[in-house]
């Protein structure tokens, strides 16, 4: 009940992200194409909820956006889809793409996984207010100077566009809240002053 309340309204969107390419670009090693895209994130198949609930609590950065191409359509000015590059650095979420990487494709260059600095860029399209990286394109990644295609895979929509849909997640797991614990005062705070003076 609660997967179907997670993606209520969306089942267009549901069926964008299916079966990852092999094609000429870095394989897949952990394949997730049998697996409906919903199961992917309600069972955190990414492992990234960890990663969204840092980004609510300001522990990370989510990954700058360089440069977007958006296609709309002209009559009701809809975003339908388009090209996105972002730059994952040290303190905007590289870590939780390295681990991406390492964990769902196969082989990739060892200069990728260790550089300070990775571009990711991919094709999307947008469904009921949902953005979804596109499963018939290559992604392609650019780090230490090279350039790199990935076949698609769904933990990338998790990553790039997942915070909402984690934040649903949440929710309807009801996970403990993610306000940080209020600050103790200090040991001596509202003690009486004990120097007293004749």
């Amino acid at each position: 009940m609660r997967r179907k309340t997670l993606w209520a309204g969306m089942s267009g969107a549901v069926a964008i992200v299916a079966a990852a390419l092999v094609g000429c670009a870095v394989g897949v090693r952990r394949d997730l194409s049998t697996i409906a895209p919903s199961d992917v994130i309600f069972d955190d198949q990414c492992h990234l909820q960890d990663y969204f609930d840092d980004l609510a609590l300001g522990r990370e950065k989510p990954p700058a956006l360089l440069r977007s191409d958006e296609i709309q359509k002209v009559d009701n000015e809809k975003t339908l889809g388009g090209m996105s590059t972002y730059r994952f650095g040290e303190n905007t979420s590289l870590p939780a793409l390295r681990r991406l990487l390492a964990e769902n494709w196969k082989p990739v260059p060892a200069e990728v996984l260790k550089t300070s600095e990775v571009d990711l860029e991919v094709r999307w399209c947008e469904k009921l207010g949902t953005r979804w990286v596109v499963n018939d394109e290559n992604v392609e990644v650019r780090a230490a100077g090279k350039v790199v295609t990935l076949s698609s895979h769904p933990c990338l929509t998790s990553l790039l566009f997942g915070q909402p849909l984690f934040e649903r997640r949440r929710e309807l797991l009801g996970l403990p809240s993610l306000a940080p614990p209020p600050e103790a005062p200090p040991p001596d705070a509202g003690a009486p002053d004990l120097n007293t003076t004749d």
